[in-house]
């Protein structure tokens, strides 16, 4: 968690590439847990993970978390052949 964001803090939750929000405010833990319920099946079958992006009102123009999915790939040798 960023070290600068209230655990208790509620924002809107964004989900995939749209401006579209979910219905309901959630908490990061919130966010996290609804985005590993939605994950798609088979998504999760090759490794991907929930990733929440905290949003910057200077930056982003709001402050929201987005929901998204993610694989971390390997470093050295291997992850480059």
């Amino acid at each position: 968690m960023p070290p600068h964001l209230n655990p208790k803090e509620k924002r809107e939750v964004r989900m995939g590439a749209g401006r579209a929000a979910l219905p309901v405010p959630m908490t990061l833990t919130q966010a996290r847990r609804h985005g590993d319920r939605c994950m798609p099946a088979d998504l999760r079958r090759v490794g991907f993970t929930t990733q929440v992006f905290v949003s910057d009102p200077e930056i982003n123009g709001g402050t929201f978390f987005r929901i998204s999915y993610g694989k971390s790939v390997p470093s050295g040798k291997s992850a480059q052949q």
